[in-house]
């Protein structure tokens, strides 16, 4: 069955302007007609199309944000990590700057692939930034070899050989773990325990790497028994430290893949009337709390991620390339007023 707003509305039994502004995602909904209008849209499959406004002569401004996530239904999914909100807050910001619009959606299966991929044939974006996939997604290689213009945030460091208009942006994870790394060990540590990200993800395999090499080049011996793979989920960090305190593994350090992890973290040694705060401690993503707990984290430029990727959608150009941009080691509440 065709169906279109009008329809959606008289099935919903509200008027169009409601389902407009839930298409729009606008705030000023109540929650049972977004929910019931959600769920008739979600029934028929209906996608919203704007190659009408584009045929009128009105250009096409809506990028979309798409978040990889097959653990939708967990709720100690990565949006938990408040990273991927951040990141969104500030590409909405930027956009705004240059007069676009912002379309933020999940994809979580291959259903999601399909529907997202209908957004950019039907018009319903004009470009896409694509976010928390793993190396060599089939998904998002066919969108990267496609004639849409995309940018792939942390993915991989060489470009796809048939890639036509992308932008792979990278935060230097290495470096900014590297760093975090160099400053536990110049305070006399030298059993830093260590909570590693996603290993499928490139933020996963390079701030290990950084936590290895660091190591090495001050000549103390990796101990494998103080890396615990956590994939970036607070619950599992959190289960691992309670591990490491019950096996009474010696550790004088902490270095946390993610700020997210670090709160598991920092809950099982509080359980245990542990002060955290004694301890050197370092995570990585700069959110909300980390630093006001009293923690050490490693500061993603996200600003800096998001103007290059908008700057890049809304140009002319039709190259492909691979940028990265830096960190910064937040240390106190002060750290965020240096330049």
């Amino acid at each position: 069955m065709k169906i279109d707003s009008i329809k959606i509305a008289e099935i919903a039994g509200v008027s169009r302007s409601t389902v407009s502004r839930v298409l729009n995602n606008h705030p000023n909904v109540s929650k049972k007609n977004r929910e019931k209008i959600l769920k008739i849209i979600d029934e028929y499959n209906y996608i919203p199309n704007l190659n009408a406004q584009t045929l009128a002569g009105k250009k096409n401004k809506v990028i979309g944000i798409f978040i990889y996530e097959p653990n939708m239904i967990n709720r100690t999914t990565a949006m938990d990590t408040a990273y991927f909100m951040n990141f969104t807050d500030t590409v909405v910001k930027e956009a705004f700057l240059k007069n676009h619009q912002i379309l933020v959606d999940y994809i979580k299966d291959s259903n999601d692939e399909k529907r997202i991929e209908t957004f950019f044939k039907n018009g319903n974006v004009c470009s896409g930034i694509f976010i928390g996939f793993l190396k060599n997604n089939l998904f998002l290689e066919k969108m990267i070899e496609s004639e849409y213009k995309v940018v792939v945030v942390d993915y991989d460091t060489k470009l796809n050989s048939k890639a036509k208009q992308t932008l792979y942006i990278n935060t230097d994870d290495y470096g900014g773990a590297a760093a975090a790394m160099e400053k536990i060990l110049n305070k006399n540590n030298n059993k830093v325990l260590f909570f590693s990200g996603d290993m499928k993800k490139l933020s996963g395999v390079e701030r290990e790497r950084a936590y290895i090499d660091t190591l090495n080049n001050k000549s103390i011996i990796v101990d494998r028994n103080l890396i615990y793979e956590s994939d970036y989920s607070k619950e599992k960090a959190y289960k691992n430290m309670k591990k490491v305190l019950k096996n009474k593994i010696e550790f004088d350090s902490i270095f946390s893949a993610s700020d997210n992890m670090l709160f598991g973290v920092v809950r099982a040694l509080s359980e245990e009337k542990i002060d955290y705060k004694k301890l050197e401690i370092w995570g990585f993503d700069n959110l909300k709390y980390t630093v006001p707990m009293g923690l050490k984290t490693v500061s993603p430029m996200l600003k800096d991620t998001a103007k290059k990727s908008i700057e890049f959608l809304i140009s002319d150009s039709i190259t492909s390339t691979v940028e990265y941009t830096k960190t910064k080691l937040v240390e106190n509440i002060s750290d965020y007023f240096e330049d």
